[in-house]
């Protein structure tokens, strides 16, 4: 590998609103990086917090630029604008950097193939003392089940320890794959810990939203198709519980629903995918068999939360999609007549 004595400068973005309980952790794992305090700033775009979120920033002397607009994907934007440095990793106040050496991964992905088009890795941190919410999603390696059937996943398994997901993989090294995806097999990559060129970044359409998947896909289509997963995991504090969880699950559907109109990264799949994959979840006996499978390798009953949140989840999608649809009627009917 490329062994270089200073190393390319980074922007670390972070949205945040009312973060005081998680970013302290988050900002201490970034201070904490085997790198060079010079070559590291903190970009904190803060969104009319209301607690001491400011005040933990400023402590670890990060620049605090203000949103005010309560939508993360403008917060990522207006902190994009503010960075000062070549690289930018794209954080969340819920993210830890659970080794001192993960950015320095990332950037030595970079230096080894200049083509790449970004880094994350591919697991999140699991830990047996965790709440039972976060478990589950370590283990599977997802935010929400409906991702995982329809194959859209960016992260493995806790029982999967090579590649699994869609993607041609071009090359393995110790520490990380480089992947090559299309716009019809890229997953859900972007957040969570994603480190890219500043430079192209400003290529895709990142203003005034920066949608992470938005931006991929429009990098892809350019032909920037190939992305290094580091053999690393990213430590996501999702949720303390389990109504957290599914609250969250509701928001990120409503968020979706509602910005449709600024998006032009759609799910490219079918109808009939969509609802077989329904199907295939309420009627629990492929996610209680995925369960089991994982309860025979990993022995932790948060396995079990995964055949319960299918039977859930895919109930309350189309529930709000098909009030989206008839709010959205109501709306054009009267200008019709």
């Amino acid at each position: 590998m490329n062994i270089v004595s200073r190393l390319p400068g980074v922007s670390v973005i972070i949205p945040a609103f009312n973060e005081e309980k998680r970013l302290d952790k988050c900002l201490k794992s970034v201070q904490e990086q085997d790198y060079s305090k010079d070559d590291l700033e903190i970009i904190l775009v803060d969104d009319e917090s209301t607690d001491r979120t400011v005040e933990i920033a400023r402590k670890y002397r990060a620049r605090v630029i203000k949103n005010g607009t309560h939508n993360i994907e403008r917060g990522k934007s207006i902190g994009l604008k503010h960075a000062s440095h070549d690289f930018i990793l794209l954080l969340d106040a819920d993210n830890i950097l659970p080794t001192d050496g993960w950015l320095r991964t990332g950037i030595q992905a970079f230096l080894d193939n200049p083509s790449i088009t970004g880094a994350e890795a591919i697991w999140f941190t699991y830990k047996k003392d965790d709440t039972l919410a976060n478990r589950y999603c370590s283990l599977f390696g997802i935010n929400d089940p409906v991702a995982f059937y329809l194959n859209k996943r960016d992260r493995l398994m806790q029982t999967e320890r090579r590649w699994t997901l869609p993607g041609n993989v071009l090359a393995e090294y110790y520490t990380y794959y480089i992947i090559q995806f299309d716009s019809e097999t890229l997953p859900t990559v972007g957040s969570q810990g994603f480190l890219t060129r500043k430079e192209l970044l400003l290529m895709t359409d990142h203003s005034p939203y920066l949608f992470h998947m938005d931006s991929n896909i429009d990098l892809v289509k350019k032909g920037f198709d190939s992305y290094a997963m580091m053999k690393l995991d990213i430590t996501h504090l999702h949720s303390q519980t389990v109504r957290e969880l599914i609250n969250k699950l509701r928001r990120n559907m409503r968020l979706f629903l509602e910005q449709k109109h600024l998006r032009s990264y759609t799910w490219k799949t079918s109808s009939w995918r969509i609802a077989t994959t329904g199907l295939l979840m309420v009627t629990i006996i492929k996610p209680t068999y995925d369960a089991l499978k994982g309860f025979n390798k990993i022995r932790d009953f948060a396995w079990f939360l995964h055949p319960v949140l299918c039977l859930i989840v895919p109930p309350i999608y189309m529930t709000m999609i098909l009030i989206s649809r008839v709010q959205k009627m109501l709306k054009i009917s009267p200008e019709k007549t």
